[in-house]
Order: C-alpha cells, then structure tokens, then sequence
C-alpha cells in the first residue's frame, strides 16, 4: 500500500522555501489546470503502456536497478496521475513522487493503492523540493518543464533536481522537440471526450506554445483553461544542465529509444548525469 503519512509539508511553499500565499499560487495557469478534472479526462489517451515503454527506456540506459547495488530510489517529479511513479515501483525501486495538485495526487495514490505499491507522495512546487543527496535517478516525464514565466525558475528547478541526486545520479527530463513542433502546429481542433466537443487553439508566442481549451459544461456554459510552455532549443537545454552540475550522456527522440532528430523528433528527452 501507499505509505500511510502524506508528505504535504512543502505545500504552498514558494522557490526560497518560505510559506507563500495560496492565492499568489493559484493565479498559476498550471495550479488551475491540473487540478481540475478536465485534464485528466483529456489526456486519458497517454496510457500505461506508453509510461512502461518510457521506463524500460530509461531503465535500460541507466542500467537500474542492478543485482550488485541496493535497492534505488527514484524521484518523480511532477508526477501527475502517477503512471510513470506506478511503474516505476513495479519494477523494483523505491519511489518519491512530487506534484502541486491535490487533484491528480489523489488520483495516482488511488492508483498505487490499486496495484498494492508503497509510494511516496509529496505534495509541492517543484522549484520547492528540498532533498539532498537522495536518489539515484529523477525523472521530469511529459512536458513538465518550462512552465513558469521567468527563466530562472527553470533553472532553480534543474539545481534543486541536481542537489536531490546521489553523485553520479541520473536525471531524464522530457520536452516537446522544438523545431518540430514549429514547423507541424496546428492552430485550431477539436476533441470529443465523453461526447462533449472541447474547442483547441495553440499558438506560439515569446518563445512559449500556448494551448487554450474551451469546455461546454451544464447549461451552456464554458469553462476555459490554458497551458503555458517554454521551449527551448537542443543547445539552450544542454546549457542550462551544464550550468546546474548535470552533464548530458543520452538524446532520445521518442519513448521507444529513436535517436533524436532536431527536425523529425516529436520529443526531445535528454538523459543527463550529476557531475
């Protein structure tokens, strides 16, 4: 089962680790979004089978675990729903899983409860983790970086990921490929889930790609929400590591181990190592 304390002690905790306020956080396009039920609702095509096959990826690269080390432990950072933390656990290695939304952790402890796993939950903001020296691998999976409007707080998030990790520790973090997203946005589409049409429109602006959604909801109402993202290049991304003590080995342009390609690549997930 899940472990029975649920670790919310760094909730509402702003960068520097102080107490912030909570409405200061909710301003967050990202507090809204992922709290609400709507996203898991609309990205319930991402399925186990595509988090085992990121796993195995990264398992296999990293050569985790090993028959001749201790158990290892792995950090999920912005875990979302918990498919990657789930298997994870279910291939043997203990599992700390991070998020900001009370929504999705409830959904993925119910998860690891279903399947018998102890996990970690953590309930904080990822530019406010405050482990040290702890894992032997952390995993940012699913375009869960970039999104904060001031550059510096994705770097503080790449320090303190640095910070968390066992020397020689490894850190795989998974972006949407820039160059290839430019050249195949579709601005405007619709979706059906659960026979209800929600109107899409993505544009990129300030060297961000924005998705709107708009959702019908009960008396012919909407409800709109917005994601926020900033991109960056191969060599911005590879700077910025270098810069937090993490030292690129591996580019991977999809979750079945494709070499990355900066023009035909739907994902850039980089595999790095703390210095």
């Amino acid at each position: 089962m899940t472990d029975a304390a649920y670790d919310d002690r760094t909730n509402n905790r702003t960068p520097d680790g102080e107490t912030g306020s909570t409405a200061d956080a909710s301003a967050a396009w990202f507090e809204e979004w992922f709290r609400s039920d709507y996203y898991l609702k609309l990205y319930g095509h991402r399925d186990r089978e595509e988090a085992d096959a990121c796993v195995d990826l990264i398992l296999r690269t990293t050569n985790l675990p090993r028959a001749d080390r201790q158990q290892p432990h792995a950090l999920d950072l912005a875990c979302g729903p918990g498919r990657h933390a789930v298997a994870l656990a279910e291939r043997g290695l203990l599992v700390t899983a991070v998020d900001l939304s009370p929504t999705l952790l409830a959904y993925a402890r119910a998860e690891a409860d279903s399947e018998g796993l102890s996990i970690r939950f953590v309930r904080s903001d990822m530019r406010a983790i405050a482990f040290e020296n702890e894992f032997d691998l952390a995993l940012q999976l699913f375009t869960s970086f970039g999104y904060f409007d001031d550059h510096a707080d994705d770097a503080l998030v790449l320090q303190r990921v640095r910070n968390s990790l066992l020397p020689g520790g490894f850190y795989a973090l998974d972006l949407i490929n820039e160059q290839r997203l430019r050249a195949t946005l579709v601005a405007q589409s619709t979706k059906e889930v659960d026979g209800v049409t929600i109107g899409e429109e993505r544009r990129i602006t300030n060297g961000r790609v924005e998705k709107q959604m708009v959702i019908p909801v009960n008396g012919g109402q909407t409800r709109t929400f917005t994601e926020s993202v900033r991109l960056y290049s191969p060599d911005e991304i590879e700077g910025m590591l270098f810069d937090a003590g993490l030292e690129p080995v591996e580019w991977f342009g999809s979750y079945d181990g494709d070499r990355y390609d900066p023009a035909r690549s739907e994902r850039m997930l980089v595999l790095s190592r703390r210095a």
